[in-house]
């Protein structure tokens, strides 16, 4: 169903609410279809055509349903019924960004909407996203990504999330109030509900609870549980609806973040100077910044699992740090693959996303936050410049960092939460040569020192060129080539490959349009088989992808994926596997999975056999601490072999 608005999750929770026990059983049914209902908008407000004597009206306010009351149908057990609720399900819903307050204490941080989404690092981001691919985190869970640090991002400056910054009052360290406390607990016990269930068994009913929580959370500042909780609401809406960017690993990062978060917040034992890092902010104060000299250097897609999309621009300054511009706003990849040449908001420039790539800026009387998303306001002064090929100053510097250091601080920024991220810190900047394609349309290549790299896609929507440009890559062994990724922290030597440049004296192996400065934006320029020069042949370099990482940890992650899928019943039913954990020397992993096993199968009785009360406080605690065992034990492998060792 297209055409509907914005709805609010505390109106979805009181349509729901108000329907009788016995018509909550077929809400989904009903939802499913609404899918298939006409929509029709006249005089401000909106009507959905049930049948031929029943219609639901949504009354807006600011273009959103606010309240249970603004939706009202014609039928006679009305608003009793389930037409009501299964409208407003299939509706997006209102994150709340622009009901949010200013921080007090804050500097105007020039409109930090989504036009100046943190974009730093989907996924969105962020999760990304984007995605999409798996995620990382930090010791809290939070949730990074080798491809969803776009969108992740996206997903901070929404709105919902800019974890680490200062508290509300900028003072830093905060004391929780008993109303944050149970607010936390109601996201912890929303997030045990999905994980009892798994997605096969979360309908609406407990969504629409995850959603009630997080505008609880949010209105009560705990923006980064908030966040998590959205991307998992929202997880469970793209598996429903079937859509095919819904990825598994996405949703079980993103429950461990929520769970995580919101487990450390409830702690009445919570330290003050961890308060501000597990609370998040709404909004990220913006700084004044001297004159910049900006130049470009890849622009990338943002796409936001909850529901933003656009555009992220990486500029560099004269000493080489590195700078985002961006543009994100409500909207999915269609959005993402067409805001590139949008104009880039900052000053009178007129430059696109694109053009500024290829282009240089000069711009006075700015502003950034600290981890340097530049920011739009109406002091900014900014004219067109020249930029400056890749393999020149200061562009050329991030090339010239040795690799180890470059994967220690890409590492180090993939285990911080998305809003603490330096923008580009968690990119690497490799040349390669290219010795053949792999599976899954990624392409295996080597650095100058000998070491396998495998390239990959780093969005998969299909309206993105990213799959089809690695695939003509993988062509052509034997091509050199710079190129600026991300690593992905759960495989082996594997970079999300974003953009890519001709090596210096490297031959005519590829030709780039004059217009494209010698480097190609791969979510956005697409490559051409005539591109690739014929000259002579070039025998393809035997090789075989890197390692994806350790079997013994990859069977853990089955588990408690299994666990997001099928929920509790389904893993105490499941063979027990501790013993390969044990051969492989992971006996805190292999404790973890037999805890969590044991308490999957724990179901307390009463005398007579029957089920008394299990609120799965156990079971979820169980789930969690293998999931962040799994999490870290992952990233530090993947960390200590990523390179060869002499």
């Amino acid at each position: 169903m297209s055409g509907l608005p914005p709805v609010t999750a505390p109106a979805l929770a009181e349509t729901l609410d108000a329907l009788p026990g016995r018509l909550r059983k077929k809400v989904d049914d009903a939802v499913t279809r609404a899918a298939a209902w006409p929509v029709s908008t006249a005089d401000g407000q909106v009507t959905v055509a049930v049948d031929e004597s029943t219609t639901v009206t949504l009354v807006l306010t600011g273009g959103v349903v606010r309240t249970g009351a603004d939706a009202r149908c014609s039928c006679l057990l009305a608003p009793n019924c389930l037409h009501r609720v299964a409208v407003l399900a299939l509706a997006s819903v209102h994150d709340g960004v622009d009901d949010v307050p200013e921080p007090a204490g804050l500097p105007d941080p020039a409109s930090p909407g989504p036009s100046d989404a943190d974009a730093g690092s989907p996924t969105t981001v962020g999760a990304p996203v984007t995605r999409k691919g798996r995620r990382s985190g930090s010791p809290a869970g939070t949730p990074a990504g080798a491809a969803g640090g776009e969108a992740g991002a996206a997903d901070a400056t929404a709105g919902e999330a800019a974890a680490g910054e200062p508290g509300p009052d900028g003072s830093g360290p905060v004391a929780l109030s008993p109303r944050q406390r149970d607010a936390a607990d109601g996201l912890w016990r929303a997030g045990a509900a999905v994980l009892a269930a798994g997605t096969s068994g979360s309908g609406l009913v407990l969504r629409t609870a995850l959603l009630r929580a997080v505008h609880e959370g949010r209105a009560n500042g705990l923006h980064r549980a908030a966040a998590a909780g959205t991307r998992v609401a929202a997880g469970l809406q793209a598996l429903r609806e079937a859509q095919p960017q819904f990825r598994l690993a996405e949703l079980t990062d993103d429950l461990r973040e929520l769970l995580t978060v919101s487990h450390r917040l409830r702690a009445g034992d919570l330290p003050a100077e961890q308060s501000a890092d597990l609370l998040g902010v709404a909004r990220r104060g913006y700084d004044p910044q001297a004159g910049l000299r900006l130049y470009g250097l890849c622009t990338v897609p943002v796409v936001a699992e909850s529901g933003y999309a656009g555009t992220a621009t990486y500029v560099a300054d004269r000493d080489g740090r590195l700078w985002t511009v961006t543009d994100v706003a409500p909207g999915g990849a269609d959005r993402a693959a067409r805001s590139g040449d949008t104009v880039v908001a900052l000053g009178e420039a007129g430059l696109t996303h694109r053009e500024l790539t290829r282009a240089g800026m000069i711009v006075s009387g700015g502003t950034a936050s600290a981890s340097g998303r530049l920011g739009a306001g109406k002091s900014v002064r900014a004219v067109r410049a020249t930029g400056e090929a890749w393999t020149e100053p200061p562009l050329r510097a991030l090339w010239e960092q040795p690799l180890d250091e470059q994967v220690a601080r890409a590492f180090a920024a993939l285990a911080e939460p998305v809003g603490d991220r330096a923008a580009g810190s968690d990119l690497v900047f490799l040349s390669v040569r290219l010795t053949g394609a792999a599976t899954g349309d990624a392409v295996l290549a080597e650095t100058a020192d000998g070491a396998p790299v495998l390239l990959t896609v780093a969005d998969d929507h299909p309206e993105l060129p990213y799959r089809d440009n690695l695939r003509l890559l993988g062509t052509a062994p034997g091509l050199e080539l710079l190129v600026v990724g991300r690593p992905d922290p759960g495989r082996r030597a594997t970079v999300q490959a974003l953009s890519i440049g001709l090596t210096p004296g490297a031959g005519d192996g590829l030709r780039l349009p004059q217009a494209w400065s010698g480097h190609a934006d791969l979510g956005y320029d697409r490559l051409h088989r005539s591109q690739l020069m014929s000259g002579k042949p070039v025998a393809a370099v035997a090789a075989r992808p890197p390692a994806t990482g350790d079997p013994a940890l990859q069977l853990l992650r089955r588990h408690l994926e299994r666990v997001v899928s099928g929920g509790r019943a389904v893993h105490a039913l499941a063979d027990d596997q501790t013993r390969r954990l044990r051969r492989a020397r992971l006996d805190l992993g292999a404790h973890l999975l037999g805890e969590l096993a044991a308490a999957a199968r724990f179901r307390p009785r009463d005398p007579f056999g029957r089920l008394t009360g299990d609120d799965a406080e156990g079971f979820t605690r169980a789930w969690l601490a293998a999931a962040v065992y799994e999490q870290h034990a992952t990233s530090a492998l993947t960390h200590a072999t990523w390179l060869p060792r002499g």
